[in-house]
């Protein structure tokens, strides 16, 4: 199992982060170019909301991912498991802290295991983990951007 771990601080309230990040619209904003998302279907922002997405890397590689929101801890936490999809395993966790004078403190915490074995591990050690790291990335600076605007 890998995990992956970002912090940002952001000059917005935690209410106003924490609700970003519960309308799947944001997420087509914050995804780097190299990846391309559509939101299939989504069930309405809470505990338990499924949303299924299409992935394309690198506008050729289409993937879907099933996720189910299993942590809805308003304002402080949000949680997702991806029920069906690319990865063996993987759960996304998003904590939310206000540091005071306006601002919030996100932090990401990505769980996953890649399949296929020694295969996974190998293309991780090469490649995903890089792509993940220049993935949150990428998020959180559009999420200070678009939130700090």
């Amino acid at each position: 199992m890998h995990s992956f771990t970002r912090n940002v601080i952001i000059r917005s309230s935690i209410e106003e982060v924490f609700l970003f990040h519960t309308d799947v619209t944001n997420l087509i904003k914050i995804t780097p170019p190299f990846i391309k998302v559509t939101v299939e279907h989504a069930d309405r922002a809470g505990l338990g909301q499924k949303v299924h997405l299409l992935i394309k890397q690198f506008g050729i590689i289409p993937m879907r991912m099933h996720m189910e929101f299993f942590l809805y801890d308003y304002p402080t936490c949000l949680a997702d498991r991806q029920m069906k999809g690319p990865f063996k395993k993987m759960t996304q966790y998003r904590y939310f802290e206000d540091v005071g004078g306006g601002y919030t403190r996100m932090r990401d915490v990505f769980e996953y295991e890649l399949p296929l074995g020694i295969i996974g591990r190998l293309a991780h050690s090469l490649f995903v983990g890089a792509m993940i790291t220049k993935m949150f990335t990428h998020r959180q600076n559009m999420t200070k951007k678009l939130l700090e605007m």
